[in-house]
């Protein structure tokens, strides 16, 4: 991502600091969208609106709740894609000779399913990817949203974190509100460990 394009956008949000949470949203959603993901470079851009945050340009709270927001939707929308169309456009269209590499993909996934929902939030080539294996291998829905969500949720502080670190060695922002995100990181973790739990021991997929 250029450097140009960076201070473009952090000039704008800055300008238009109401449509700080919303302009963050969009950037989730499309990030976490296939193909779009690939070329939309959400997560540097949002880092960047975490410094406005952290010198006190920008609200803490709608920035961060546009990002989780964004993320979880983005994922739902590629895994309700691939489950209610993928299936049908693969088999159309997929040359037979990626169709083993299809077949071993989805025994991989069905073996580490709902920790590859839940990690590949944080692995920007994964984000995009995973979501649309999922549908493809049909996973239910409560399942992948126990993976989806709570990773939603703990990967926005985890976004905006660098920028408050930063912003709080720098002297621009008061202890507290670090703590804050500290204890939003460490709520939403042990909420996906008790998702986790419960969803051992709905059936596999």
């Amino acid at each position: 991502m250029s450097e140009r394009l960076l201070t473009a956008f952090l000039a704008w949000i800055e300008a238009h600091q109401a449509w700080a949470g919303p302009a963050v949203f969009l950037l989730a959603f499309l990030e976490a969208l296939p193909l779009v993901g690939l070329v939309v470079p959400g997560s540097a851009l949002i880092f960047g609106a975490g410094l406005l945050v952290a010198s006190g340009v920008l609200p803490l709270w709608p920035v961060m709740a546009g990002a989780a927001l964004g993320a979880a939707l983005g994922d739902s929308s590629g895994y309700w894609l691939a489950r209610r169309q993928g299936r049908s456009l693969v088999r159309g269209r997929l040359p037979r000779r990626y169709r083993r590499l299809y077949a071993r993909s989805l025994v991989g996934f069905r073996r580490w399913g709902w920790w590859a929902v839940f990690a590949s939030r944080f692995f920007a080539p994964l984000r995009a990817f995973i979501p649309v294996v999922a549908g493809l291998a049909g996973m239910r829905h409560g399942r992948f949203q126990s993976a989806n969500l709570p990773s939603a949720l703990l990967w926005a502080p985890l976004i905006l974190m660098p920028g408050q670190l930063l912003g709080w060695t720098l002297g621009l922002l008061p202890p507290l509100r670090l703590e804050l995100l500290a204890a939003v990181t460490l709520l939403a973790l042990a909420g996906a460990l008790l998702l986790r739990r419960r969803a051992r021991r709905s059936p596999a997929g």
